[in-house]
């Protein structure tokens, strides 16, 4: 599991079965910095796993990846999900669909950098 490729492909199988925080454990640098649109960033790979599992406590997630590219030369992944969103509350358990991108910076066969992009999610 040398290239780029090779990590991705797992770390897509982690996070389109319900394994988020495993991807993140296994394949976010110490040091990662994760964005969503322009909010301030969360830093630090502990940090970016206490917020998903409190986001993941809220909200159940289903995703799908309709399509990636892969840089390998500059160890880049640009990726397009398709999101269901169901709110874990039980007086508002609404479905909300977003399609999401991600571009994705690695650097030693870690996620370095992340960034989110989205826009208002719908509901279903």
């Amino acid at each position: 599991m040398n290239e780029l490729k090779d990590k991705v492909e797992v770390f897509n199988r982690l996070i389109t079965t319900d394994q988020t925080v495993k991807a993140m454990e296994l394949f976010y640098a110490e040091e990662v910095e994760l964005q969503e649109n322009e909010a301030v960033p969360t830093t630090g790979k502990q940090n970016c796993i206490s917020r998903e599992k409190f986001l993941l406590g809220k909200f159940g997630l289903a995703l799908v990846i309709t399509k990636q590219a892969i840089d390998e030369a500059n160890q880049v992944v640009f990726s397009e999900y398709e999101m269901t969103i169901t709110n874990k509350n039980k007086e508002d358990q609404k479905l909300i669909y977003r399609t999401e991108i991600s571009v994705q910076q690695w650097e030693n066969g870690r996620v370095k950098k992340e960034k989110f992009y989205y826009n208002e999610a719908k509901s279903l």
